[in-house]
């Protein structure tokens, strides 16, 4: 049985790094991308140099994986960059720094993973926000962003799924990353853990591609927060 190939944007921290170790653990060999940061242990998990800010550094990241593997199964758009502050003081540079790290960046790897899922199928997860269904104040830029992540995932999975390509919108409930350390009023008991993203992450890798899965939605126990 051929090993699936995994690529996590954003795999060395928070999310992105229980996601990684939670599909390393199932078997994937998972590349972790990143601009940087330690080395992962596992004997199936590799860092990836990949700076979402950078297209030259996308494309030489899925060129390497192309290289070495031929494929991709699943591709994880994990990455994402908050600004929290009024709509009225947000300067053009938040707006570029957020919209290409959330938006441009993951538009550049879902073009250059089809090429490589087209033949054989595979998986698309856009980790996107509640915050597109329950905005928060302060947070246009960022919920803004995953609209257009969510836009993006719904409509390629009509455009993508006769090849077996799925994609998934991944709509989290407040989960407790380093996002969350400045922000007054929310407890990381009452949140989601990283742990529990991953483990459903790995459920949607892991799900057969005759079956459809375009959304889901998570939340800790209390609701949205």
């Amino acid at each position: 049985m051929k090993t699936k190939i995994a690529l996590v944007t954003g795999g060395l921290r928070g999310i992105g790094e229980a996601i990684s170790t939670d599909l390393a653990q199932n078997g994937f060999i998972t590349y972790t991308a990143s601009r940087g940061g330690g080395v992962p242990t596992s004997d199936n998990r590799f860092h990836l140099e990949m700076d979402l800010q950078e297209e030259e550094s996308i494309s030489e990241a899925f060129k390497f994986i192309e290289e070495k593997h031929g494929s991709l199964d699943v591709l994880v758009n994990n990455a994402g960059v908050m600004i929290n502050k009024p709509f009225t003081e947000f300067e053009k540079n938040d707006w570029e720094q957020v919209y290409q790290t959330n938006v441009f960046g993951p538009i550049s790897c879902l073009q250059k993973s089809f090429p490589l899922m087209k033949e054989g199928g595979g998986r698309i997860i856009n980790i996107s926000s509640i915050m597109t269904k329950s905005p928060l104040p302060n947070t246009s830029l960022y919920t803004s962003s995953k609209h257009a992540l969510n836009g993006l995932g719904e409509s390629l999975g009509e455009e993508w799924f006769k090849d077996r390509v799925m994609t998934t919108n991944l709509i989290l409930g407040a989960t407790y990353t380093d996002l969350w350390k400045n922000v007054e009023g929310f407890s990381q008991a009452d949140m989601l853990s990283t742990e529990d993203v991953a483990r459903m992450v790995a459920f949607i890798a892991n799900t057969p591609l005759h079956i459809r899965i375009d959304r889901i939605e998570m939340t800790p126990p209390k609701g949205v927060l």
